[in-house]
């Protein structure tokens, strides 16, 4: 048994999310689970990069918060959308007729993929610095 960081559970959320969204059709509520998996794929995501820069994070699911601890120029393409990825993790489990819709899914899912890279290469960019100390 390995020991997952919250990247690897980021990304395992962004590959359940993938998968589900291949089977979404027409149904509404498949489709807000898939928004739900990739708003806990790009919070953890964050989380870790805190935590592998030494920064502590609070316990939250806000986006904008996890945002602020984060150099400013970062993730710059995540900001505008964070107000919008933060709801998706509560009205799509608790408001009965919340809907996300196909367009915004698709863009999340392309942020969330792009900071999934990101983040990968900066810490393996600290890495290999680290190593060359």
């Amino acid at each position: 048994m390995k020991d997952d960081t919250l990247l690897d559970l980021a990304k395992s959320n962004l590959s359940s999310a993938k998968l589900l969204y291949r089977f979404k059709d027409d149904d509404e509520i498949r489709l807000n689970t898939v928004g739900y998996l990739l708003q806990q794929a790009i919070e953890l995501a964050l989380k870790h990069h805190l935590e592998t820069s030494g920064i502590e994070y609070p316990k939250t699911h806000d986006i904008d918060s996890l945002l602020a601890l984060c150099n400013e120029d970062e993730f710059p393409e995540i900001v505008p959308w964070a107000e919008s990825i933060t709801t998706m993790e509560s009205k799509t489990r608790y408001i009965k007729n919340y809907r996300l819709t196909l367009r915004k899914v698709d863009q999340i899912m392309q942020l969330a993929d792009q900071l999934m890279v990101q983040i990968e290469n900066m810490h393996a960019k600290d890495s290999e610095d680290s190593q060359e100390s």
